[in-house]
């Protein structure tokens, strides 16, 4: 399962950051411990659990599953523990909460957090959430989810909703069946999506969860015209890296690449991308990271190293870990910009630029964004192009326990010059709004025209407008929480 549904709606309507919003479904701090004191350390309890699984782990060489016969009781304690020990804010966290209370791990999982409340009313930790450890390593590795092959984002959260679709993967069943680039979603298994809170059927739809799962939905393509469309949900080979290619504008070779997700099959698509524009010779890049919710943070490091090259970040800090006070200081975490490729230690090509173009907005989140803070803490202009990002300095080291994989916030990072807080994003240079009418990769399409134009005047185009200005509300990407995260692999560290 992606994620649980109802919070799904709930949270990202309340906050434009999970998946659906509150206009989907209604919306509606203790002081004493848990006993932890009762609790032994989390690694007492690890892999003590309910209902071992057996057999071997495809994405751990096959090595056995470390699961024991322990109880629901021990993987609370584990949790309880583990919260306490890795946690940013684990003082924060109640201390009343009463384990026998909850039903399942993943419940009591949910409210082992910080309850507190920014300034602006959002939570503070509204990034906490978990996962089915197969479906995780699925995606995460391999680039496999369950679907259609078309991702969504919402033009507007307000009754009647409006929801299109942002994309679609290549050679998908999505691609298949004629769906493209904004055709709006009016209807999913008879619920009409503009006015329905049926959240659980909503959801079923976009968001299957089981294979081989039919449902109907209704489509209005860019003329008005309404087609019905029976999809059936399967695994899909997801492309991270789309649409590479060069622009001539204003007499210079503008190289451009979609980057949609940091996962382990990206590296070679992007080590393949930036060799291909650097035989291009190109002056200058647009990197297109509208959609990208982050992913492994090694990802980032590398092609954030392949943009700026050897002299601009010799020496360098790309990113600096911290994390909370019971965590030992380890000369690891401080990350360098890595100049060799993570899987197979060759080195990396590299563009050498001093300035880059990103095109970003609300989707923009986490792995995403330690890219734009660690090329600008290496001296590297970073233009901005579309929205404000979702602000998400924060990161996971994932924990599987008994088969759910626990993300827990760990660490804030900083670029070179000791910044980091951007917990509400980063303001565009130039506000542009999507339009959702021409492909991506497209050089008319909205925001690589006023990234074009920008790179070519400095100034913002017309339909644009000035650094600072509020954040456009015309874009929201509709997508689980394990999309929108910065993970560590441990090798890497």
């Amino acid at each position: 399962m992606l994620f649980n549904p109802t919070t799904v709606l709930k949270q990202s309507l309340k906050y434009s950051y999970l998946v659906l919003i509150c206009a989907l479904s209604a919306c509606g701090g203790s002081e004493e411990d848990s006993s932890p004191g009762a609790v032994l350390s989390s690694s007492a309890y690890k892999d003590m659990c309910a209902s071992p699984r057996t057999g071997s782990d495809p994405y751990n060489n096959y090595r056995a599953y470390p699961d024991r016969q322990g109880s629901l009781k021990d993987e609370k304690n584990w949790l309880r523990a583990w919260v306490d020990e890795t946690y940013l804010w684990y003082r924060e966290v109640p201390k009343n909460l009463n384990p026998d209370n909850y039903a399942s791990a993943a419940d009591y999982f949910a409210d082992l957090k910080t309850p507190l409340i920014t300034a602006s009313g959002k939570e503070k930790d509204h990034f906490h959430f978990t996962e089915n450890t197969a479906e995780y390593n699925k995606q995460s590795q391999s680039g496999l989810e369950l679907g259609y092959g078309m991702a969504y984002s919402f033009v507007s959260t307000d009754v009647p909703r409006r929801l299109v679709v942002a994309y679609v993967e290549p050679n998908s069943l999505a691609e298949v069946a004629g769906i493209s680039r904004g055709m709006e979603i009016e209807s999913v298994d008879n619920y009409d999506l503009r006015t329905s809170n049926n959240t659980d059927a909503l959801n079923s739809g976009l968001f299957p969860t089981i294979a081989n799962q039919r449902h109907q939905f209704v489509f209005k393509d860019l003329n008005g015209k309404k087609l019905n469309k029976s999809l059936t949900a399967l695994e899909v080979q997801t492309t991270p890296v789309q649409n590479v290619k060069s622009f001539l504008s204003a007499n210079r070779k503008v190289g451009y690449l979609t980057f949609n997700s940091h996962n382990a099959i990206s590296e070679k698509q992007l080590i393949n991308a930036v060799t291909q524009l650097k035989n291009d010779n190109v002056s200058d890049l647009i990197l297109d990271l509208r959609y990208n919710g982050g992913g492994a943070l090694y990802i980032a490091d590398e092609l954030s190293y392949m943009i700026a090259g050897p002299a601009q970040t010799l020496g360098k800090t790309f990113f600096k870990l911290k994390y909370n006070d019971k965590t030992p200081v380890d000369p690891n975490n401080t990350w360098p910009f890595y100049s060799t490729s993570y899987s197979s230690g060759a080195l990396l090509p590299t563009l050498n630029l001093k300035q880059v173009t990103i095109l970003a907005g609300s989707g923009t989140c986490s792995a995403s964004e330690a890219i734009i803070n660690g090329l600008r803490g290496a001296d590297v202009k970073v233009n901005l192009i579309g929205g404000q990002t979702c602000g998400k300095p924060y990161g996971f080291i994932p924990q599987d326990n008994c088969g759910t994989t626990y993300f827990t916030v760990q660490f804030q990072g900083e670029n070179h010059k000791g910044f980091g807080d951007y917990a509400d994003g980063f303001s565009p240079t130039c506000k542009v709004d999507e339009d959702f009418k021409t492909a991506l990769g497209d050089k008319n399409e909205r925001l690589i025209s006023a990234a074009l134009s920008y790179n070519a005047t400095g100034q913002c185009p017309a339909n644009g407008q000035t650094l600072g200005q509020s954040r456009s509300e015309s874009s929201t990407p509709l997508r689980p929480a394990l999309r929108e995260i910065m993970t560590l692999e441990k090798a890497r560290r």
